[in-house]
């Protein structure tokens, strides 16, 4: 366990990665249906909730993790949206 508080990266530290990666997970499945997932729009109202669970959560463990795992989540849906998703099944694309 004493890895989970060694630094990633800045001021990152791999308790953050495991937290946010349990909120962009649950996030991402929660959300979907209102905003829908993979889309510029949804990538755009991830970031801002993002942003704003940091402000009104502010800083510590819980605003940590979910301003990360919402602000990643956005990014991706961002970049699904202007690539136009991945193909599917292995045929094509990259």
């Amino acid at each position: 366990m004493a890895v989970l508080g060694k630094q990633v990266s800045g001021s990152v530290d791999y308790m953050d990665l495991f937290t946010a990666g349990i909120f962009k997970f649950y996030s991402e499945k929660a959300l979907q249906p209102m905003i829908g997932n993979g889309t510029m729009m949804s990538g755009a109202i991830k970031l801002g909730a993002g942003l704003m669970s940091r402000k009104f959560l502010g800083r510590g463990i819980l605003g940590d993790a979910l301003s990360l795992g919402l602000a990643i989540d956005g990014v991706e849906d961002i970049l699904f949206g202007l690539h136009g998703g991945l193909p599917r099944n292995n045929v094509g694309g990259w």
